[in-house]
């Protein structure tokens, strides 16, 4: 027997098997059950949705033997024939190859015949928008005043594009893209069925690359049923079906955060090299660029994503990088990027390159509120030329050219301080981590003693330009040096002339260390006296007969 592939081995025979879209199901089961079958229905949607499979379920609920039904029962002749495409009352025609308007006109002339056997003669017609001007006018008529005993089901990616003449003339439904969870779960089944031994998250990718069609995801399924053998688990799917892989989604954020343009191009060279498809790369980097904008609008939202504790936990890191200004406008870079891969013509590999290297180069977003409040604070930064122009134009309407005079120095006269000039650079973890190094090599040229006590802390956290930086409990003298007011302000002054940033600092002790440490320390206990055990038998068998336990090793110096 021919192999049957899981998109046909799999298609929904009843209402209830059609994957999320019971507004659809639910609405045709209650028409026929209240015996109100209209005679025209529009099934509207993306493609692998289920309007086709629909259509032949409603043609099994009205032609059934027992029916007109809403559970058709599947095994009467009218049911098989259906199901297997043989049925004579059940017309399937593709508008796309059935374009003309003497097809339709030949419709119009088979529509007066009686069905065989069924209640109705239906006309099940796909992609209808496809068809002509001239024969949905053609079809208008028989449209409006079908004889009793015909249905017409038109199904169509493209309503827009259907006219409103036909639309008015049928009942629409609107079939929806199918969520993740609810793909998942459906590959889940029938993974059980075929008896595929396959992770949850593994699915998860399936039903992700899927979009939200049925049909594509259990194509797909079918796909990695053939690559992999064993445990199928998010490798085996990504190498199998050519994702992207997570990490380099990952890797790439961290790199453009940290300003890294060398190791944003490495990867755009490892995702040509590698053969990954550029609009993949950047369909998935839109997706990754979502979940850290919702994770940066607020971390509660993380109900709306789905996610899995580590996937999570690893998001909510990278969502720190950045504020959401930049994120969306990191977006509109990857967004423009997609459509010049599209549309440009040019070289895949140098629109990545060359976008990789403008997100690496954006400089933090500043809100204009923010720009405001600093000229109110500092007035003497706005510029009296400009003043002087603004003049110019509304009396002149156009600026005078600027005389040449002599000006004397006023010696008399009280000099303003300068103006500090704001620091808006960038400056996230990915940045401090990457500059670490260099700024302590830097630092203790010119405060060695300051630079060393800062060589013992761990980088904790970096939010909103404020570093928290921890030392181990050991470390309790070196943060009270550290805290000194002056200490203090030399190394907050050198962290900002470094990173050219405004930043502030904190130093806290991490407690989890000492506990840590505690842990090795009796972990090294334990394997000292069993090393001595091992060496004096004596010692153990005096320890076995007294059933004594030893409980440490105390080092007596002479």
């Amino acid at each position: 027997m021919s192999y049957l592939v899981f998109a046909r081995k799999y298609r929904p025979m009843s209402f209830d098997d059609v994957v999320a879209q019971e507004h659809v199901t639910r609405t045709l089961q209650n028409g026929i059950k209240n015996d109100r079958i209209g005679q025209g229905y529009l099934f509207c949607g993306p493609r692998g949705t289920g309007k086709t499979t629909t259509a032949r379920i409603l043609a099994k609920a009205v032609n059934c033997e027992k029916g007109p039904t809403p559970t058709p029962c599947g095994v009467c002749t009218a049911c098989k024939e259906i199901t297997n495409g043989s049925s004579l009352d059940v017309l399937e025609i593709d508008a796309a190859s059935n374009t003309g308007v003497d097809d339709i006109r030949t419709l119009r002339e088979n529509v007066r015949y009686m069905p065989t056997s069924g209640h109705k003669r239906i006309y099940v017609i796909d992609e209808v928008h496809r068809l002509s001007p001239s024969a949905f006018d053609a079809l208008l008529k028989t449209l409006e005043e079908p004889p009793p005993h015909v249905m017409f089901i038109f199904a169509t990616t493209e309503p827009l594009k259907v006219p409103e003449t036909i639309l008015s003339r049928t009942q629409r439904f609107d079939f929806k893209l199918v969520s993740i969870e609810d793909l998942a779960k459906h590959l889940k089944n029938i993974a059980d069925q075929e008896k595929l031994d396959i992770t949850e998250s593994a699915l998860r990718l399936v039903a992700r690359k899927a979009n939200g069609s049925v049909r594509d995801s259990l194509s797909l399924l079918d796909q990695i049923a053939a690559f992999g053998t064993g445990n199928i688990n998010d490798e085996v799917v990504t190498e199998a079906l050519g994702l992207v892989d997570k990490q380099l989604l990952f890797d790439f954020t961290e790199a453009i955060a940290a300003k890294d343009k060398i190791k944003a191009l490495e990867i755009i060279k490892t995702i040509i090299e590698g053969g990954i498809d550029s609009k993949d790369f950047i369909s998935e980097l839109l997706e990754h660029f979502r979940v850290l904008l919702i994770l940066a609008t607020d971390k509660s939202a993380s109900k709306l994503l789905n996610l899995s504790d580590d996937d999570l936990k690893d998001y909510n890191k990278q969502a720190d990088f950045y504020s959401v200004g930049d994120i969306i406008r990191l977006m509109k870079i990857a967004t423009d990027t997609n459509g010049d891969l599209k549309y440009s013509g040019l070289d895949e590999r140098l629109l990545l390159e060359l976008n990789a290297v403008k997100m690496a180069e954006i400089e933090a977003t500043v809100k204009f509120e923010d720009v405001l409040a600093m000229i109110q604070q500092n007035p003497q930064a706005v510029g009296t030329m400009s003043s002087d122009l603004f003049t110019a134009e509304k009396k002149n309407d156009k600026p005078q050219k600027p005389k040449l005079t002599l000006v004397k120095p006023q010696t008399d006269k009280v000099q303003q301080p300068p103006v500090a000039q704001p620091l808006t650079s960038t400056f996230n973890l990915p940045i401090l981590k990457s500059g670490w190094k260099q700024f302590l090599s830097r630092f203790h040229q010119k405060k060695p003693m300051l630079a060393s006590q800062l060589g013992m802390v761990e980088i904790q956290e970096v939010k909103e330009n404020k570093i928290v930086f921890a030392y181990p409990p050991s470390g309790e003298n070196s943060k009270l040096i550290v805290e000194k007011k002056e200490n203090f302000n030399i190394i907050t002054e050198a962290l900002k002339e470094h990173f050219n940033a405004n930043i502030s600092i904190s130093f806290i002790i991490d407690i989890t260390k000492k506990s840590k440490r505690l842990e090795d320390d009796l972990n090294d206990s334990k394997q000292n006296i069993d090393e001595l055990l091992n060496k004096s038998p004596r010692l153990k068998s005096l320890i076995d007969k007294v059933d004594g336990k030893v409980i440490g090793i105390k080092k007596v110096e002479k």
